[in-house]
């Protein structure tokens, strides 16, 4: 009653091949979303470690304006408000090309900083 069957197999080396190269396909394959998996998880890590850090800097900067007087908090949002009213599209080009970088502000004001420590020694 059990009976087997079988079927030949023409070529079977080629099928050998044929099998072993899509599975070596598969393991490249399943090796590169393991890599995107492992990116993923250190973006994420990277994300929480910027959302900490970002809440310390805001820590910091409300302690920084306790700190301040607030006459000189007032003048200076005051002044970041002008600066941020462009009153035409050429204008705002002009001042973004005019303008010095953020890092070019606070150099100048660093050395003005130094500059009144010197006077004042």
């Amino acid at each position: 009653m059990s009976q087997q069957f079988f079927r030949r197999i023409e070529n079977p080396n080629n099928l050998r091949r044929e099998v072993l190269e899509s599975s070596k396909e598969i393991i490249q394959n399943l090796k590169s979303y393991q890599k995107i998996l492992d990116i993923r998880e250190k973006k994420t890590e990277k994300i929480k470690e910027l959302k900490v850090q970002i809440k310390e800097i805001n820590l910091f900067l409300d302690k920084l304006r306790d700190d301040f007087p607030a006459e000189l908090v007032s003048k200076f949002e005051g002044e970041h408000k002008k600066k941020e009213k462009p009153s035409g599209k050429k204008k705002a080009k002009e001042k973004k090309i005019a303008e010095p970088s953020e890092l070019t502000k606070l150099e100048n004001k660093l050395s003005d900083i130094e500059n009144k420590l010197k006077s004042l020694s």
